[in-house]
């Protein structure tokens, strides 16, 4: 990789999110920024691999609030019922 331009950015981390990478980056025997670094890198890749985000149809919007109504009022049915419908295995 050759030189290049450094960027600073900051950020606000809970404290929470804090311990977690501390936890992390010590295991790894990283500084944050190491740490901050890698894991910056790691969701670039995936998620640059990911088909880009659309905006649901019209269809879609209204399927999805029809299944939320549905929902509510607990007319539910088990993922296993729907996969022996569809011809699905069910593990």
């Amino acid at each position: 990789m050759g030189t290049s331009i450094k960027r600073t950015i900051t950020t606000s981390l809970t404290a929470d999110e804090v311990a977690q990478l501390d936890r992390v980056r010590e295991r790894q025997d990283l500084s944050r920024a190491e740490a901050v670094r890698a894991a910056i890198r790691r969701y670039v890749g995936v998620i640059g691999g990911l088909p880009p985000v659309e905006d649901p149809t019209e269809d879609e919007i209204e399927a999805l609030s029809a299944g939320e109504a549905e929902f509510a009022r607990g007319e539910t049915r088990r993922l296993e019922d729907v996969q022996n419908e569809l011809g699905l295995p069910t593990k």
